[in-house]
């Protein structure tokens, strides 16, 4: 068996709010040495602890360093001269063997770092960097370098193919799914919809996002309206905050359904599940947005599936590997509002089968574990290509 790798997982802000899924793939990938992190910019520590942290940022005199750079070569991200010599000798320290980044123009910021020291480098797409992005010339023309050199994680088989039709191969790239801590989202026997539905009680609509253009919000909210024409016994809540969270609430009112709609604001993990606990149908109306930004797969809804709640979502980027219409849940094209009410209607009248369905699914194919050890695997597969200078 070969020797287990040892990495360093760049990532330029260390941690977001919403990267919970990057952090359960960084203490969860089945190595016999932790990943260290090299990054430019802290934050969320108390959130997303993590012993092995390597942080330099960027002196006013760095930035100014860099744009002069970036003007004169043309390049499209670069990391600071002072960052560049002190990762160099962490990478040397700790006889590092493998680089991975996450997101497009992090893993081009990090590229020279790679080839000066000959380290194959692993690059993770998420969403934006395989979508909106792709439509900035200049990011194009510096993926073509990175597709060079570089072996590619898509997080899903439609992402992938984007990938594709830009230019890196379709032999280099890896699919692997960011996958849940199912244990933690527990099956709920809930009373069939149907039955509430019968006993006229008021049934649960639940959706946890931003309020950004691709949760698609506004979708929603117009098929609910539609819905309660049919079923006015039913609450929609809407969690979580964002840009778009003031014109939600005041479409709810011009659509005079402010009574029947929930805005809690932000919730945590904790808060997330005790919601999930209490819904009856969780809903997700994903659309490509105006600029071009799409989903990857929402880990949202392999959590409401994982808890055995009817989903309702949209056939958007790679959710349709998730959600297997009429099998594991329901899906519509985007925008259609129509067609969404009809599924809110047709999920109001099913049984529990395809909750059932749906926890089974994403046991088998969204295991956080698995796929951890997945990426171990991703990581020794990129270790035996050809040291060629190309991957």
């Amino acid at each position: 068996m070969p020797d287990s790798p040892k990495v360093a997982v760049y990532i330029h802000h260390y941690l977001s709010i919403s990267s919970t899924f990057l952090y359960r793939q960084l203490v969860g990938v089945h190595l016999e040495q932790k990943p260290i992190v090299l990054t430019s910019g802290l934050e969320h520590l108390d959130l997303f602890p993590y012993e092995f942290i390597y942080h330099k940022g960027q002196t006013a005199i760095d930035k100014v360093w860099m744009r002069l750079v970036r003007e004169a070569t043309g390049r499209y991200k670069v990391i600071s001269k002072t960052q560049f010599g002190y990762w160099k000798d962490i990478l040397a320290k700790h006889n590092i063997s493998l680089i991975h980044a996450h997101f497009g123009p992090d893993a081009i910021r990090v590229l020279p770092l790679a080839k000066t020291l000959g380290l194959p480098l692993l690059v993770s797409f998420h969403g934006y960097d395989a979508s909106s992005l792709l439509r900035d010339e200049k990011y194009r023309i510096a993926l073509k370098e990175l597709f060079g050199y570089a072996s590619v994680i898509a997080v899903s088989k439609n992402m992938a193919a984007r990938l594709v039709e830009v230019g890196e191969r379709e032999d280099k790239i890896h699919i692997l799914y960011y996958g849940i801590p199912v244990d933690h989202f527990r099956f709920i026997e809930r009373v069939p919809v149907r039955e509430k539905v019968r006993k006229n009680e008021t049934i649960r609509f639940l959706q946890v996002s931003n309020f950004v253009e691709k949760k698609g919000h506004r979708y929603t909210l117009e098929a609910f309206q539609k819905l309660l024409s049919v079923y006015p016994n039913c609450t929609l809540t809407l969690a979580g905050d964002g840009t778009l969270k003031s014109e939600m609430t005041a479409l709810a009112e011009t659509l005079g359904i402010a009574d029947k709609v929930i805005f809690p604001g932000k919730v945590s993990q904790k808060e997330v599940i005790q919601l999930m606990e209490n819904a009856d149908v969780f809903v997700h109306h994903s659309v490509t947005a105006s600029n071009g930004d799409q989903e990857g797969i929402p880990n949202v809804l392999m959590e409401a599936m994982a808890m055995g709640l009817p989903v309702i979502s949209t056939y958007h980027s790679g959710i349709a590997e998730l959600v297997r219409d009429e099998e594991t849940g329901f899906l519509v094209k985007e925008r259609d509002v129509d067609g969404y009410k009809d599924k809110m209607i047709h999920a109001l009248e099913c049984g529990p089968e395809i909750g059932l369905n749906a926890r089974r699914f994403v046991e088998e194919n969204f295991n956080m574990d698995h796929q951890n050890r997945k990426l171990a695997e991703i990581y020794q597969a990129v270790l035996a290509l050809p040291k060629t200078g190309v991957n």
